[in-house]
């Protein structure tokens, strides 16, 4: 019957009619798929300021990224596989969370991060969009810790004023332990140079222990290693020795071997290489002899007695004085400087070390047939020994003076690393 048929005429009377009526609903069937969606908290991906975080395996948390030092704060966003599932943010003091830790940060929906320097650690909980599963997700971020110069770090102890006293070794003397001045230096430009049982000079470099000596007058950072090369090997200074030349550090076979090691372990590898200053800061100049009967060739030298150490180094009448390189020894003067002394013991300065006798740089003149150098026993004192006679060689560098720490306060436990 179509909807305009007139049915005045009265020809539908008495008939029956069958109506069939078709209801629609607006609602849809759900999918088993649409259903686990709803169910669904987790992550689709991590970005720190637009820049997608690798997932981590095997770590206590599952994401983590590094930010440059000084980074205060950074935008944190996340995407859920079902973008109507809840996410709530919490800063935690460490990654052993839990809900009674009274140190939570709840963060503001626009998850703005305030950080610190070093590392973060974030707590992400996504929670499905029927309220039925709940996920809990960690984020580490680190920034990395400021760097500063190590020549700060070391001018930050208390520069002692007194005039140390350098006729005896520091433990007979009521010299306090730290930092001095001195400008006994060749330009009158001060040096700062550490005496004493001094324990906050520990540097971490190339893999070895070593320790500040002192802040050079250009400002490099003078430090000698803790042990002997090659694991303490023992090496003769020359295994010639009936001469006076055989007494100075460039004619000897210790700078062979000292120039062969630096090179093998720091020499050749550039990112070491780079925090090494190379020129004039060694000296090898005929300074102070041990008797008064030994002689030095051309060269003037006076009775340990009777001299005055200093951190001056010229030529002598031999033609020998400064040594221009990347990698040397400790001189004579330098070990009083810091609490040695000849014929006394001092196990209560920083050069002490009970396992070798190493070798300095300063020649001690020529007796008998036997060129004679300075060096330290095993007791820590100044001595004398045979340029032919096995000892340790401690090796001594010169930082630059833009060398950045990363780490550390120079205790032996927790030692400046260098960057």
């Amino acid at each position: 019957v179509s909807d305009d048929t007139d049915f005045t005429d009265g020809s539908m009377n008495d008939k029956t009619f069958t109506l069939t009526v078709n209801v629609y609903a607006d609602g849809k069937v759900v999918t088993s798929e649409e259903q686990n969606s709803y169910s669904n908290a987790s992550i689709k991906s991590v970005s720190i300021d637009n820049t997608e975080l690798t997932k981590v395996e095997n770590k206590n948390y599952q994401y983590e990224t590094t930010l440059p030092e000084g980074t205060a704060s950074t935008t944190l966003d996340i995407e859920t596989e079902n973008k109507y599932a809840k996410v709530t943010v919490e800063k935690i003091d460490n990654l052993a969370y839990s809900d009674t830790n009274a140190n939570i940060k709840r963060l503001s929906t626009k998850k703005t991060l305030d950080l610190k320097s070093g590392d973060n650690y974030f707590k992400v909980t996504v929670t499905s969009e029927n309220k039925e599963t709940i996920n809990e997700y960690k984020i580490k971020i680190s920034v990395e810790k400021s760097k500063s110069l190590l020549k700060d770090e070391i001018m930050k102890n208390k520069v002692i004023t007194a005039a140390p006293t350098l006729t005896t070794s520091s433990n007979n003397t009521s010299d306090e332990s730290g930092l001095y001045k001195s400008t006994a230096t060749n330009t009158g430009e001060p040096t700062y140079y550490f005496r004493g049982a001094v324990e906050n000079n520990y540097v971490s470099f190339a893999g070895f222990t070593w320790r500040i000596v002192r802040i050079n007058e250009d400002g490099t950072i003078r430090m000698v290693m803790q042990d002997g090369i090659n694991s303490n090997t023992w090496y003769a200074f020359n295994s010639n020795y009936d001469n006076y030349t055989y007494m100075y550090y460039t004619n000897s076979e210790a700078k062979t071997q000292l120039e062969s090691w630096y090179q093998k372990n720091i020499g050749s590898k550039s990112d070491l290489a780079k925090n090494v200053a190379n020129g004039a800061y060694y000296c090898e100049q005929a300074k102070a002899k041990r008797g008064s009967s030994w002689t030095s060739g051309n060269a003037t030298m006076t009775l340990y007695s009777s001299y005055t150490p200093d951190f001056k180094c010229a030529t002598d009448g031999n033609g020998k004085g400064v040594v221009n390189a990347s990698v040397g020894l400790l001189t004579y003067d330098e070990v009083v400087y810091a609490g040695g002394y000849y014929n006394q013991n001092n196990s209560n300065y920083y050069l002490y070390n009970s396992a070798i006798t190493w070798w300095t740089m300063s020649p001690a003149g020529f007796i008998g047939s036997q060129s004679k150098v300075w060096n330290v026993s095993a007791n820590s004192n100044l001595d004398t020994s045979s340029a032919h006679i096995p000892t340790c060689i401690r090796s001594v560098l010169n930082l630059t003076a833009d060398t950045k720490i990363s780490d550390g306060d120079g205790t032996k436990e927790n030692p400046f690393i260098v960057e």
